[in-house]
């Protein structure tokens, strides 16, 4: 097994695959949200925010250092689904050398289409439940962005994407083949 990290950018799915992926393989979960927002709460001063975290690659060194630590400390290899919109395709591909990379997005969608998808799959738990229309068009504008910019830097740096705008789960069916082979393909 290995690794995998999950990137891009907010309300894709990257949190629902992870728990796919996690039950299936029986993979640990870390989210670089999370991480994200210890930083931002308990370490102001280290200047983390929602904005500048995925250009900053000490974060990622950060995730790939306590991975080592925790298999160290169990003396055996623990594997780990990551996601995060906080983490840039160069840096993953720069930090986590021997992990399966996954760019996801949803480039292929209107931003009215995205809002509608948003609404219809929001719960109390995600962080964009109550948000007007106003807040969410902002969110769905951005989402749409950055799959875009994340899907030509996965085909310029040979990493495969997956876009979610469709049928989410199909998708997922897919990236599972995807994970398969490659697992197959490199034991």
């Amino acid at each position: 097994m290995k690794n995998i990290i999950i990137i891009g950018p907010s309300r894709v799915g990257k949190s629902t695959l992870s728990s796919i992926l996690c039950e299936k393989y029986n993979l640990n979960y870390i989210s670089g949200d999370s991480i994200r927002n210890a930083f931002i709460n308990i370490y102001p001063f280290l200047g983390y925010t929602p904005k500048n975290t995925i250009e900053r690659i000490e974060f990622c060194k950060f995730i790939n250092w306590l991975i080592k630590e925790n298999n160290a400390h169990l003396k055996r290899d623990i594997y780990y689904v990551i996601d995060s919109a906080d983490i840039s395709l160069d840096n993953a591909i720069q930090i986590f050398d021997d992990a399966i990379i996954i760019g996801v997005g949803c480039k292929d969608i209107t931003i009215q289409d995205m809002i509608e998808k948003m609404k219809k799959n929001d719960t109390k738990l995600e962080w964009t439940y109550g948000y007007s229309d106003d807040d969410l068009y902002s969110v769905a504008k951005e989402t749409i962005t950055n799959s875009k910019e994340l899907y030509k830097k996965c085909l310029n740096s040979n990493v495969f994407y997956f876009d979610t705008s469709i049928d989410r789960y199909k998708t997922y069916e897919e990236i599972l083949k995807y994970i398969e082979n490659e697992i197959l393909e490199k034991n």
